[in-house]
């Protein structure tokens, strides 16, 4: 591995709801931006989620958790092998303990499935929201601006990152990141975005509509985000990778997956060699250990 001093930050494995005790979700960005769309699901008075993800996915896993914990049924379009859901573990095995109904389609057919599941609820008395995957909405971007800003006042002016690093998706994580930045006054921090699925057009596209959300006059910012990383598709992985993960694990401690923050590492170490990056360098655990598990 190269040598590289980083300064990390991880999400905290439990987050605390405003109106319980240390609830397990078990880790993750998806538990933070979910605690900020719970709090507007609740405050509508809904008693359902539909949302979609891949069958590893954290938000999936995290939707059904919350949903359970707070007596919500929860309907979950999943994209990928039903077969190979059945018999993986990890955040899979999580859904269906969760109770989570479970309903498979391809990629193209995942908008049509989620009007039919919310109509589905409605006919059967429940009163649904419409959950976008990977919380790619105005609370979602919401979260990461929080969260920058609540972080930042516990970091040194000389440990302010100069480069953060992250698994980027569909792209309200890093916009979120981004205007947190902003906002903590770090002028010079450059949020880099490791693509975990998308060509570099369309998750450029995502991160600038995700600021658009939270911030409606457009604005002059930097987009960085990589698709040299995708190691063949969302949910790929090759053996190189494999073996960075266990080399990460056996020398750091650390856990990172093939499918978010493993791709996010290997695209931080080649892209801070490439381009000689100095400095304060972050990389931000964005969840996805339970995948290790599969």
């Amino acid at each position: 591995m190269n040598d590289l001093s980083l300064f990390q930050y991880r999400e905290f494995e439990y987050l605390l709801n405003e109106n319980d005790l240390w609830l397990p979700y078990y880790g993750g960005n998806k538990v933070r931006k979910f605690q900020k769309i719970l709090r507007n699901i609740k405050n509508e008075g809904k008693n359902a989620i539909v949302t979609t993800g891949g069958i590893q996915s954290n938000h999936c896993r995290v939707a059904a958790l919350i949903a359970a914990r707070h007596d919500m049924k929860c309907v979950l379009i999943l994209h990928g092998s039903e077969k190979s859901f059945q018999r993986q573990r990890g955040n899979a095995l999580l859904m269906q303990m969760a109770g989570a109904e479970i309903r498979f389609a391809e990629p193209e057919q995942i908008g049509s499935y989620m009007d039919r599941a919310m109509k589905d609820l409605e006919s059967d008395g429940f009163d649904p929201c419409y959950v976008y995957g990977g919380g790619h909405n105005r609370a979602g971007v919401e979260a990461y601006v929080e969260h920058v800003h609540e972080m930042s006042g516990s970091i040194p002016e000389s440990r302010i990152p100069d480069h953060i690093f992250l698994a980027s998706g569909t792209g309200s994580t890093q916009a979120g990141i981004i205007l947190g930045a902003k906002k903590a006054g770090w002028s010079h921090t450059v949020v880099h975005g490791i693509s975990v699925g998308r060509n570099k057009k369309r998750g450029k596209n995502g991160v600038r509509e995700s600021i658009l959300m939270v911030e409606k006059e457009k604005r002059d910012l930097k987009i960085n985000f990589y698709d040299e990383y995708l190691f063949g598709g969302y949910g790929e992985s090759n053996e190189e990778l494999l073996q960075l993960l266990d080399d990460v694990a056996s020398e750091t401690g650390i856990i990172l997956d093939a499918c978010y923050s493993g791709k996010a590492f290997f695209g931080m170490l080649d892209v801070t060699e490439k381009s000689n990056l100095e400095g304060n360098i972050m990389f931000w655990h964005t969840g996805g250990i339970l995948n290790r598990m599969a």
